[in-house]
């Protein structure tokens, strides 16, 4: 389990202060840059690799982390404010978290963001600490039926997510599964590139949230005053710190949310979104107030956050034991490792046990000064919605046109945020969810691969392998029965609705 006398050395080696001089400024300039539409925390690793090269391992890995810290968190600023996921983990958060801010209680929603942000990243890490090479090798035995089934299972969200009628859900759903299918397979076929090279990679997922998101709210906002239904006046500490307060009225959410993230955040391939939206959706599941989920529900913001967050421990888990990168952001922490000479797989731990659990109580520290620099940026960022609509649409405009372009430095990228802001804005004019969209997105494509994967392996026997090995198959009865208790419990809603 723990090798004391390594954690030991780890906290001697970290207790220094230019260590946590890092992880002030990795957090700050993590929480900025993925608060910027198109800008997320890969991309902040990336830019600040470099600097880490001359850097000893300890202080560089530390300083990177700090970043993929406040990167988790940063992207739910601007999806609470402006309804716009400033990274797509936070495409969950802009269901509930915007919904408030209308309502004006922007600043509580900050502050159940923050406090949920906090406490799901530090159980997360605490897994990772405890539990990280029983937890790795689970992973490892995800294969591609799997990770299928995973897949499938996210997908069963887009019931859940109503938005004028459970049939608008399904074609929204499958819309964003044809979208997602669009590209190159993995055996080397074109999908609806219609001969566009720009397309081969598929729809890239940065432009189309913030035109999905970003771009169609600013149709909404064109004949109101300002984002908020009423402007917010004496925002201050005390609201964020009430929001961080009502984070600990849902203890049961909180740590649900918090396993989920770990647990799919040590999925190769899942990552941070999947495991903020099957939060969300089982949040949603077993709350008493379900209705109220999509209006304004603080339960909401916790679900996603904390398992964004905490789907950190899950992903260094897979990192650091069997050097597997989860995400772009692992990916680039991995560069990291090898910059300093390392070998990543099983090894890396014994051969550097103490620098790497000296990484891991970093993460600890990190977590609860995410709560003071966090907290710091939701106070400035909070005013935002008392700007008035006439300053702030152009505003979001150029960011909008400059992140999507940022991403692959292509002004393809930077017409399609616009295709998508007026699909955007069809859809939520005509009651279709945004949201199933964004779900068929994200997690078609990964069915579509797994799926290609599953019958080049098992060819003839695909279909029964979903049910001989025995982790599909517990997967596949929990889909199965998640979509029936959804359907009776819907029914039984609309019932008892009937009844009153």
């Amino acid at each position: 389990m723990i090798d004391w006398g390594s954690l030991a050395q780890g906290v001697a080696m970290f207790l220094e202060w230019q260590n946590l001089f890092l992880i002030i400024i990795g957090l700050s300039f993590g929480v900025v840059l993925a608060a910027i539409p198109g800008f997320t925390g890969s991309m902040g690793i990336a830019i600040m690799l470099p600097i880490t090269f001359t850097m000893d391992p300890l202080p560089s890995l530390v300083f990177l982390l700090s970043i993929y810290t406040g990167g988790l968190y940063g992207g739910a600023i601007t999806a609470i404010l402006l309804n716009t996921p400033g990274s797509p983990a936070a495409v969950a958060t802009t269901l509930d978290g915007y919904a408030m801010t209308r309502r004006g209680y922007a600043a509580k929603a900050l502050g159940i963001s923050v406090g949920a942000s906090t406490i799901g990243g530090f159980i997360g890490v605490l897994v990772l600490l405890v539990i990280i090479q029983p937890l790795a090798s689970f992973a490892l035995k995800f294969g591609p039926p799997e990770m299928f089934l995973i897949a499938v299972f996210g997908l069963t969200i887009i019931a859940s997510v109503r938005g004028g009628s459970f049939i608008k859900s399904i074609y929204a759903g499958l819309f964003g599964i044809l979208l997602g299918t669009i590209g190159m397979t993995s055996s080397g076929a074109l999908r609806g590139t219609f001969g566009n090279v720009n397309l081969i990679d598929g729809i890239p997922m940065i432009p189309a949230l913030i035109g999905l998101f970003a771009v169609s709210e600013l149709f909404f906002l064109l004949d109101k005053d300002y984002v908020a239904s009423k402007k917010m006046t004496n925002i201050n500490v005390r609201q964020i710190v009430d929001g961080v307060k009502t984070v600990f009225h849902h203890p049961i959410n909180l740590i649900r949310s918090s396993a989920i993230g770990v647990f799919i955040g040590a999925l190769p391939a899942a990552g941070s979104t999947v495991a903020s939206l099957v939060s969300y959706n089982e949040a949603k599941r077993a709350s008493k107030q379900s209705e109220k989920f999509g209006k304004g529900s603080e339960e909401g913001i916790i679900a996603a956050e904390s398992a964004n967050n905490a789907s950190e421990g899950g992903a260094l888990a897979t990192l650091l034991v069997l050097g597997i990168p989860g995400s772009a952001s692992t990916a680039m922490l991995l560069g990291a490792i090898i910059m300093q000479g390392w070998v990543p797989g099983p090894r890396l731990f014994i051969d550097h046990s103490d620098v790497l659990y000296g990484v891991i109580f970093s993460e600890l520290i990190q977590e609860i000064l995410l709560l003071f620099v966090g907290g710091t940026f939701a106070i400035l960022a909070s005013r935002v919605v008392n700007v008035p609509t006439r300053i702030l649409i152009p505003i979001i405009t150029i960011f909008a046109i400059i992140g999507s372009f940022a991403v692959r430095i292509s002004i393809f990228d930077a017409f399609l945020v616009f295709i998508f802001g007026v699909i955007g804005w069809y859809l939520r004019k005509n009651d279709y969810p945004t949201i199933a969209v964004v779900l068929g997105l994200i997690l078609g494509p990964i069915a579509d691969q797994e799926l290609v994967r599953t019958v080049q392996l098992f060819g003839d026997e695909t279909l029964s392998a979903f049910v001989q090995r025995p982790i599909s198959l517990a997967i596949l009865i929990i889909t199965v029965l998640g979509i029936v208790l959804s359907s009776f419990f819907h029914k039984k809603q609309k019932s008892l609705k009937a009844q009153s």
